[in-house]
């Protein structure tokens, strides 16, 4: 980013179940591929976690596939 600040607020959402290992927790869509995983899934490879939080921050309207069925 070109040294804009960027702040983004996710909807609240109640825990479910993390789209990798099923656990009840609060979830972030960080996934490999945008799936909706928990913390200690999201640390198993922070790079990826990581390049998908950019990915989200990139995109114009960063709350775009907020939802999970």
């Amino acid at each position: 980013m070109s040294g804009k600040k960027k702040i983004v607020v996710l909807s609240a959402r109640k825990p479910q179940g993390c789209d990798l290992c099923g656990k009840v927790a609060e979830l972030r869509p960080y996934g490999p591929n945008g799936e909706w995983i928990c913390f200690t899934c999201g640390m198993k490879d922070e790079e990826s976690t990581k390049r998908q939080f950019a990915k989200r921050l990139e995109n114009p309207d960063p709350r775009l596939g907020d939802s999970k069925p």
